[in-house]
């Protein structure tokens, strides 16, 4: 009865990864398509992949990560957070939706190398411990070759999640002062920027 129990939890966690990627991977959709602004949206968006993604980082140090290691995750963190708030603009591109409306896009690589630590960090917890890794047991002992593929995937999930960080607070300041009238947005989208273009000109809609 508990191992039926326990594997209808491992599949629904599975389900739930599973799920959650797909979300994320829908946000990739619309920021290269194009979206509708939205402050309540972008902010709930980042509040989210930001719980999630730590609350992976916090089970490392269940799993055998020394504490230690928590300051070199925080400055990763808040040290990508600050370079995407400065630079993201070169990659975010607004205008005009008519009727009041602001759209936007841009920063699909960010949302990239978010989703590549997520799934790095999960696969590796799957591989090495199973389904049921997000209830670790404090008697795991995990191999030093495993210790350090938590550790790099956990820096890599660290500097995703500080890129959308900086991203989405870039694009409510800008959102805030086109709202105030200190920016003026084109009528129609500018052309979509290549992915993984890395320009370090003005932002395609400042012209």
């Amino acid at each position: 009865m508990s191992s039926a129990a326990s594997s209808g939890g491992s599949n629904d966690i599975i389900i739930f990864l599973a799920l959650y990627v797909l979300l994320v991977l829908r946000r990739v959709y619309r920021s290269y398509n194009g979206a509708r602004f939205s402050a309540a949206g972008t902010t709930l968006a980042l509040v989210f992949y930001v719980a999630i993604g730590l609350f992976l980082s916090v089970l490392s140090f269940f799993e055998g990560v020394s504490l230690l290691f928590a300051p070199v995750y925080v400055v990763v963190l808040l040290l990508t957070a600050v370079w995407s708030y400065r630079y993201s603009d070169r990659r975010i591109s607004f205008w005009n939706g008519g009727g009041g409306t602001i759209y936007f896009r841009g920063g699909v690589i960010l949302y990239l190398i978010y989703v590549a630590g997520f799934v790095a960090r999960i696969s590796i917890d799957i591989v090495v411990i199973g389904p049921n890794f997000l209830t670790p047991s404090t008697s795991l002992v995990l191999t030093s070759s495993a210790l350090y593929a938590t550790i790099a995937t956990d820096l890599l999930l660290m500097f995703g999640i500080g890129l959308l960080m900086g991203r989405n607070l870039r694009i409510l300041k800008r959102a805030s002062l086109i709202k105030q009238g200190k920016e003026v947005l084109p009528d129609s989208p500018p052309p979509i920027q290549p992915i993984f273009s890395f320009g370090k000109g003005k932002p395609t809609d400042q012209t």
